[in-house]
C-alpha cells in the first residue's frame, strides 16, 4: 500500500550507518525511525537557538524600552 508521507534519501558513510544501527538497535526501533526522530530532535534544537536568539536581542534591548512587568501584563 502506497504511503501518504514524503521520503528522503540520505547517503552517509559506513561508520555513522554502523553508530545509528546500533543506536537504532539498543532502543528497538528501526534504523529509519531512529534517524527519523533524530531529525526532530536537531530542528527543534534549531528552533529553540533562534528563539533564545530572539529573546536575548529583547533583553538587550529592553534596558532602553519601557517595559510591562508580569503582574501588571497578567495580573
Amino acid at each position: 500500500m502506497p504511503t501518504s508521507k514524503e521520503r528522503i534519501n540520505i547517503t552517509v558513510d559506513q561508520d555513522l550507518h554502523d553508530l545509528l544501527r546500533h543506536l537504532a538497535d539498543k532502543r528497538h526501533l528501526a534504523l529509519a525511525a531512529y534517524a527519523k526522530d533524530l531529525i526532530k530532535k536537531a530542528l527543534e534544537l534549531e528552533e529553540d537557538r533562534y528563539f533564545s536568539a530572539i529573546a536575548d536581542e529583547r533583553l538587550s534591548k529592553q534596558s532602553s524600552e519601557v517595559s510591562v512587568g508580569h503582574e501588571a501584563a497578567w495580573g
